[in-house]
């Protein structure tokens, strides 16, 4: 309590002032405190020098080397989290390294956490030379509390971890990764929103180009053609039909289909959808991502690919801008395994207006990279096209 109240030799305090502070403060124990060498009791002058203006108390010998006692083991405690923070940062960039690459989407988010976590590193070291953890703070552009912000770098580093083990991660891998502990999972959810939103405004990229494919919550999956799953579950052709990544997780789903189309935006998938004939005759299975590919959506693509022998062929389509070759670039990851099936990537292309359809990756990124070298961008709602384009994409 006395270390809280005088926390500077600068500090005076009046009887009245301590003894306001707590029922617990008496004049017997400010005594007694004076004894033992506490505090000292100090009798201020006026500027004649004779007459007496106030007694005060202050800080004594014994508290002040208590604090200095404090203050180092708590300066002792600080320069060891820093000097763990920079082997872990170390550490993070030796095993970083062998996986980012300019060469894909992927590797641009990565070496901005490469670089990101150079940056963190850097403010370290300078706080362990300086011993001091304003330069953290300073470094990142923080006004949180000390303890908030060493916490924020490790989630940071949590984040890195999990990406390290794993292409694609749902939130509570964060610090279920990190800690390897129970409760790990929950160790930043009373941070969530700030940490995600410091993260990406930092990276200047949203976190699934990472890697991180859902925040926990329930994620809806749209889809249009005919699905069924092992518990019974059946969805007929012609109709737009939603499920969830929970319901997607409590079962194995196939199709009789023989073509499934994966579309970034809703947009199309509606389209289709109004098409039911086309739906049915060309035998096509439509599944919506929504802007990225969840852990609901992987799943879901996963089982339908593994247990459809119906399935000749995917097509891909995703909007004509940055976040668009990402999440065709996870589309890729994800569709690896099934390389005996065939893939086409249709790409907008707004310099003349049309869909493009591409029967290798290849073909198609240096096809999105040219559009984006230009500095054209278009999106799916742009362009839908109709049943008699769509098959001829089919059908090419």
């Amino acid at each position: 309590m006395l270390l809280t109240i005088f926390h500077s030799t600068l500090v005076k305090k009046t009887e009245r002032q301590l003894c306001s502070l707590g029922a617990d403060i008496t004049q017997e124990r400010l005594g007694d405190w004076v004894q033992k060498g506490l505090i000292y009791r100090k009798t201020e002058y006026l500027n004649d020098g004779k007459t007496m203006k106030r007694i005060v108390y202050v800080m004594g010998y014994l508290l002040y080397s208590m604090q200095r006692e404090k203050y180092g083991a708590e300066l002792e405690e600080m320069l060891e989290r820093l000097k763990g923070g920079i082997s872990q940062t170390e550490t993070l960039l030796n095993q970083l390294a062998d996986v980012r690459s300019e060469d894909n989407y992927q590797g641009v988010a990565l070496n901005r956490l490469y670089k990101y976590i150079e940056k963190i590193r850097a403010a370290l070291t300078v706080g362990y030379r300086e011993q001091a953890f304003q330069p953290v703070s300073a470094a990142l552009r923080m006004r949180w509390r000390e303890s908030r912000v060493s916490k924020y770098i490790h989630f940071v580093l949590a984040v890195a971890t999990v990406r390290i083990e794993h292409e694609q991660f749902d939130w509570k891998q964060i610090g279920a990764a990190y800690y390897g502990q129970i409760g790990g999972s929950k160790a930043f959810d009373m941070e969530k929103k700030d940490f995600l939103g410091k993260l990406e405004e930092d990276l200047g990229m949203p976190l699934h180009f990472i890697g991180l494919v859902s925040l926990g919550a329930v994620t809806p999956i749209l889809f249009a053609g005919e699905l069924a799953g092992s518990s019974g579950l059946y969805y007929p052709a012609g109709f737009m039909h939603a499920t969830t990544d929970l319901t997607v997780f409590e079962m194995e789903f196939s199709t009789p289909c023989r073509v499934i189309w994966l579309v970034e935006n809703r947009a199309l998938l509606t389209r289709m959808c109004a098409d039911s004939l086309f739906l049915r005759s060309s035998g096509s299975l439509v599944i919506g991502l929504d802007g990225q590919i969840r852990s609901g959506h992987r799943k879901l693509i996963q089982d339908v690919m593994g247990n459809s022998p119906s399935i000749t062929q995917v097509l891909v389509w995703c909007d004509t801008d940055h976040s668009g070759g990402v999440i065709a670039a996870h589309v890729r990851e994800l569709l690896r395994p099934f390389q005996q099936v065939k893939v086409k990537w249709l790409l907008s292309e707004p310099m003349n207006r049309q869909v493009g359809a591409y029967s290798t990756w290849e073909q198609y990124e240096q096809a999105l990279q040219q559009v984006l070298l230009e500095g054209r961008l278009m999106e799916q709602e742009e362009f839908l096209g109709g049943a008699e384009l769509w098959k001829t994409w089919i059908n090419g």
